[in-house]
């Protein structure tokens, strides 16, 4: 993978999902599984076509997700 992918992900998150260096905290995942979905579907990759790619019978990506996001979640600042 060379730097112009990672440019074009950065310009999708950037005008696609409104995402730039002074709004991100607000759209923050909750964890890994957050933050690799949010990845994957930057280059295409999504739920829909994995599922696709294996004959239409799921591929458990939400699952997954929901597992990564509980095992290894980011931290939060707690608001006093």
């Amino acid at each position: 993978m060379g730097i112009e992918k990672i440019d074009e992900a950065i310009e999708h998150l950037e005008k696609e999902e409104d995402i730039n260096m002074t709004n991100f905290r607000h759209k923050d995942p909750v964890g890994l599984g957050d933050t690799l979905e949010r990845v994957f579907s930057s280059f295409g990759i999504t739920e829909e076509l994995v599922s696709q790619a294996l004959g239409g019978r799921g591929c458990g990506c939400s699952k997954r997700k929901q597992f990564l996001n509980k095992v290894f979640p980011y931290r939060t600042k707690k608001e006093d």
